[in-house]
């Protein structure tokens, strides 16, 4: 049964959703923005990949390592998958990390990798997603990040290692979709339940929760979110509700940012994004269900010129980019690459401001992004 506060927390949600994403009709049919390139990295490297099954103490892991190739040392991302998804998830935006000069290190539990939805099953495949978000297993998932922190320095310190030797542990992010994003919250300093705080190396410089998650249980929103310390990107849309029935309404998802004390906080929200496309799907024919994004998709530019952190774009209405169109609530090929275009140059420039401490990158994210993402997505900063 939910409180007076509770049911006033929910309604202030809906109504910001509502505010930011209804208040141009048009927004819902086309975002009429010319979309060029965005951010764009210094450099553009090669990228090797290396899968492995890690025994973790009693814990079997699926990990992956996506780097650059060649010489060099790399600051670390460490990329949460959501629930039921594999190391080899994410690749939209694990593989642009990689060429932009990021090891990224995809790690996944056994447990949260078999929960499947299921018709059938109903109610229970919903109550065995549940079970997975519970503060039990939010400390068993913390516990896990703590050994694969630790068994990717060991393997640093053996030289013999390939992949390990150039990763830069000075330098960390810690990024999850959906159940990992609740993972890398908690990472942050949210605090659930009787759990204790994770202890944290001071080399983590922050976090990225895409599809951020929240609900009714537990501790208030002020007080749950009261200690978040670290820097937080949360990325969201008025579309992203999940599979399992866990999240049904996208709004909740923004109660992390408007309850985190302000000082380097951002939420990017997208007008035409369901839970699919922030998985990191890299094209809407992989959802491979019957509900793929129409092909009737129109585009900006896509053309790669220009001097990095330009800000490439404009506003809805002062270029003759055509707009992408949506199908029946959903994005459109085009307007799925264009959504997934806000979402890696956003996140590129976000951790390039935070983890190599880049003035051009920040630059671009406080004066640039707004603007040339235009009417497809807000950039809030606090």
């Amino acid at each position: 049964m939910l409180g007076k506060y509770q049911y006033t927390t929910i309604i202030s949600l809906v109504l910001a959703v509502l505010s930011t994403g209804c208040a141009n009709p048009a927004r819902h049919q086309a975002a009429a923005q010319h979309v060029g390139p965005g951010y764009l990295a210094q450099q553009h490297h090669v990228v090797s990949m290396m899968r492995e099954s890690w025994m973790l103490a009693k814990d079997r892991v699926d990990v992956m390592l996506m780097s650059p190739s060649g010489s060099g040392v790399f600051p670390l991302i460490v990329y949460l998958p959501g629930l039921g998804e594999s190391a080899e998830s994410g690749a939209a935006w694990r593989r642009p990390w990689a060429e932009a000069g990021y090891a990224v290190l995809s790690v996944q539990t056994d447990a949260a990798a078999s929960i499947r939805p299921s018709k059938e099953r109903g109610g229970e495949s919903r109550d065995l997603a549940r079970e997975q978000f519970s503060p039990q297993m939010i400390d068993y998932r913390q516990s896990v990040l703590q050994k694969a922190l630790a068994e990717v320095k060991r393997r640093k310190g053996g030289s013999a290692v390939s992949g390990f030797s150039q990763l830069d542990l000075e330098h960390i992010a810690i990024v999850g979709f959906d159940l990992g994003a609740q993972t890398a919250m908690f990472v942050a300093g949210e605090g659930i339940g009787a759990v204790a705080p994770m202890p944290l190396p001071e080399s983590v410089k922050c976090v990225i929760a895409i599809s951020p998650y929240a609900d009714f249980s537990g501790a208030g929103f002020e007080q749950r979110f009261k200690s978040v310390h670290l820097p937080v990107l949360s990325v969201t849309s008025m579309e992203d509700t999940d599979q399992y029935g866990v999240v049904t309404s996208a709004a909740i998802r923004r109660a992390p940012f408007e309850y985190m004390p302000p000082g380097q906080k951002y939420l990017l929200s997208l007008f035409a994004a369901p839970h699919a496309l922030l998985s990191g799907k890299e094209t809407s024919e992989e959802l491979g269900d019957g509900r793929n994004a129409s092909r009737q998709a129109a585009s900006g530019d896509s053309g790669r010129s220009g001097r990095r952190g330009a800000n490439r774009g404009s506003r809805s209405g002062e270029s003759g980019g055509k707009a992408a169109a949506t199908f029946s609530g959903r994005p459109s090929s085009g307007a799925w690459e264009q959504q997934l275009r806000y979402v890696q140059s956003v996140t590129l420039a976000y951790l390039d401001a935070l983890v190599r401490s880049d003035p051009v990158a920040q630059k671009w994210l406080d004066q640039d992004a707004s603007r040339w993402m235009g009417e497809g997505a807000s950039l809030t900063i606090k």
